[in-house]
């Protein structure tokens, strides 16, 4: 695990490695319809699911020392708002860095998800600067797409993503 990664502290949040312990807070957030109102492929259907899930984050953790974080409030420790972060993976047959924020709808509005994005822009910059950082938003996710858009990422292209048209935005 990159030891700049695993961990981080902001004014207001810790970014930490997921944990097999995560999987409640996973399954929680990411069945919950309202934090995937602009996902195309809808709520995650089970703890199974969950399961899959948290076993893949896992092992991005192990294998590639990179994944997203489990985000808590430093004010609320131990409680998980969501998740976020850079990941390994492909897109288009080129391998990038997938920055994601997916937060619990309390936490909306906060500037939470800029927080944590910011963070993981500037880790990728640092450590692996030689994949590009990109965020796959649904083209009506006009939440996301500020918060790219404040990050300073630009828009490349937009791409049909599992059905459904979206931007992606570059950090260089």
């Amino acid at each position: 695990m990159t030891q700049a990664f695993a961990w981080q502290k902001t004014e207001r949040l810790l970014l930490r490695a997921i944990r097999d312990t995560d999987l409640e807070p996973i399954f929680t957030i990411h069945a919950d319809p309202e934090t995937n109102r602009y996902n195309p492929v809808g709520p995650m259907p089970s703890r199974d699911a969950a399961r899959v899930r948290l076993d893949l984050w896992l092992g991005d953790w192990r294998q590639r020392g990179v994944g997203y974080w489990a985000v808590e409030r430093l004010d609320a420790p131990g409680t998980v708002i969501g998740f976020g972060g850079v990941r390994h993976r492909e897109l288009e047959g080129q391998p990038v860095l997938n920055l994601a924020y997916r937060l619990a709808p309390e936490a909306w509005g906060s500037g939470y998800a800029t927080e944590v994005a910011r963070v993981a822009l500037s880790l990728a910059g640092e450590h692996v600067p030689e994949v590009p950082v990109v965020a796959i938003i649904n083209e009506v996710n006009m939440p996301s797409i500020r918060v790219a858009e404040r990050l300073g990422m630009r828009l490349d292209r937009v791409i049909d993503y599992e059905g459904v048209p979206s931007r992606v935005y570059m950090s260089r």
